[in-house]
């Protein structure tokens, strides 16, 4: 892979990320690497310094330039991301000289139409269906394929991949799923109901979600990021993209190793 391009997408707030960018541009470009911003229109390589939420970010960059995206965690969890800070050079390094695997990660697409606007989106996560304005539940109805699930009484759904599957899924009830696998989750956060499992879909299932009620107010978010307001009625379609995001691996820990860590589980 000839990198020639390469973003970095940079948490400003964290001055460890910063002072690693301006150390990263220098090596780069010493390589003879051009640094570009968000607007270029084409990379080569997207490079994430921050936690998993500057990584969800650089995620929908990478994705959009069909670029393959490095993560160096610099926040407190780093589900998503690759390497240390210590070992960023290095990971380029190894990148430049060939020496690296790609990884492959399931994105989310919703699309809906907003104040008279269609909303097309992607999320390397989740997209979420959920209340907002001074509404305590909101009555979202799900179909899948077409055909009519259920209708929740609740704080929303989740939408998840299996990436996202360790993110909010799994704190409102969702299972762990390893990023291998090919699914979608489906969580209903704070049902009111009898029944409100989460659902294992096929990763070519279709979901569509509808706000119903009059006067209820709801939004569509992905990965956190957007907050599009719902009208009564409206339906947010919800998919597997068919192009998924490309992850650098460099030889860290793998997905059970990274989860054990981070949750503390006793071996």
């Amino acid at each position: 892979m000839k990198i020639e391009r390469v973003q970095l997408v940079v948490h400003d707030g964290k001055p460890e990320a910063v002072h690693l960018r301006t150390e990263l541009e220098s090596y780069l470009t010493e390589r003879g690497v051009t640094v570009v911003d968000a607007d270029a229109p084409e990379m080569d390589l997207v490079v994430s310094l921050g936690g998993d939420g500057t990584m969800l970010r650089a995620a929908r960059s990478a994705h959009a330039a069909d670029a393959p995206l490095l993560g160096v965690n610099l926040g407190i969890l780093g589900y998503l991301s690759e390497v240390d800070p210590a070992h960023a050079r290095s990971a380029l390094d190894g990148i430049f000289n060939g020496d690296f695997e790609i990884e492959e990660r399931m994105m989310l697409r919703a699309t809906t139409s907003s104040g008279g606007h269609n909303v097309s989106e992607v999320g390397l996560n989740e997209a979420l269906v959920e209340r907002s304005g001074g509404h305590r539940l909101v009555r979202l109805t799900v179909k899948i394929g077409g055909e009519s699930l259920a209708a929740f009484n609740a704080d929303g759904v989740i939408v998840a991949t299996p990436t996202g599957s360790t993110a909010y899924a799994l704190s409102a009830g969702g299972p762990i799923v390893s990023p291998r696998a090919e699914c979608l989750i489906l969580v209903p956060v704070s049902a009111h109901m009898i029944f409100s499992r989460p659902f294992v879909l096929g990763a070519d299932e279709a979901l569509e979600v509808t706000v119903e009620g009059d006067g209820q107010e709801a939004a569509l978010s992905m990965d956190g990021a957007g907050g599009f307001p719902l009208a009564p009625g409206t339906p947010v379609s919800i998919q597997r993209d068919p192009r998924p995001l490309r992850l650098v691996r460099v030889g860290g820990p793998g997905f059970v190793e990274r989860l054990r860590a981070k949750l503390d589980l006793p071996v």
